[in-house]
């Protein structure tokens, strides 16, 4: 299963998924198969599904690894004062994109490359 963040909404993709496609939002991207998960940042594009293939063009996502923690939550603190004395709309939207793309990081960075799901 893939679980990605679409401008609309989170999509679920499961095999045997018809053919559809959908522009990417900020969010994470969650690859599940056989027990294990793996969790990428994402910062828009397209994904496509076409003969049970799940296709993602994006031109940045990140992996857990790639993510530096402490940089992110900085970027988080910076975001959070910039929003708070935006004054117009331009601004809000351009602090609020960049407050949702520290938190994306920092939630990234907390999970290893590859995790198996706890067993119920």
């Amino acid at each position: 299963m893939v679980i990605v963040r679409c401008t609309t909404g989170d999509w679920g993709i499961l095999p045997g998924h018809e053919s559809h496609w959908a522009a990417l939002g900020i969010g994470v991207l969650r690859m599940l198969n056989g027990g294990e998960e793996r969790k990428l940042a994402v910062f828009g594009g397209i994904a496509e599904v076409q003969n049970d293939v799940v296709t993602i063009l994006t031109s940045n996502a990140e992996l857990p690894e790639d993510i530096d923690r402490t940089r992110a939550e900085a970027d988080h603190e910076i975001a959070v004062q910039r929003l708070q004395k935006s004054v117009n709309d331009f601004e809000i939207q351009s602090d609020q994109v960049s407050l949702r793309r520290s938190l994306v990081r920092i939630e990234v960075s907390s999970y290893p490359l590859i995790s198996k799901q706890e067993e119920e």
